[in-house]
């Protein structure tokens, strides 16, 4: 993160230690990969590039602690395992997202690509096509219904396209 006075400092230094963590280590998402056992402590230490005393500090650190213990109620609790493998699966995806985003910003990949990895981001951002309602939004149509005292009823249907029909 940068400004018009260079780079942002975003580490804090963990009080008492001397030992320098960033804001984003405290995340929820490295509580449930360790919870959910996907990867080794040692491999996601490695891939948040953690050194073993950053590691060790953010492993001692009471939020953090808690954030692993909400983490292992979710993947050992009484979940179903779909929800567990929803939970997985949501973290891997998650680990995919910067991978997606070079896709998006490499001007080497072809415009195609590039179009449906942005077509990704805005459906996981809750920002692609909606959904339509089964049948919604293929045709219009109404039905009217007259109701004459002492005669039949008369429907009346029609549609968008112009057609119609009628039951006198």
């Amino acid at each position: 993160m940068t400004d018009e006075t260079g780079p942002a400092n975003t580490s804090v230094t963990v009080p008492g230690t001397g030992t320098t963590l960033e804001l984003g280590d405290l995340r929820a998402s490295i509580a449930a990969e360790l919870a959910s056992e996907l990867s080794t402590p040692e491999d996601i230490r490695k891939r948040y590039g953690f050194t073993k005393g950053q590691w060790d500090q953010l492993r001692q650190n009471p939020m953090f602690k808690g954030m692993v213990m909400d983490a292992l109620k979710t993947f050992r609790g009484p979940l179903q395992a779909g929800a567990r493998i929803t939970k997985k699966a949501e973290i891997l995806l998650e680990d995919t997202l910067p991978d997606l985003y070079n896709i998006v910003k490499n001007g080497e990949t072809p415009s195609g690509e590039r179009i449906k990895a942005v077509q990704a981001l805005a459906e996981l951002a809750g920002r692609g096509k909606k959904d339509l309602p089964e049948g919604g939004g293929k045709q219009a149509g109404f039905t009217l219904n007259i109701n004459i005292p002492g005669g039949a009823p008369v429907t009346i249907q029609g549609s968008s396209n112009g057609s119609g029909s009628s039951d006198v």
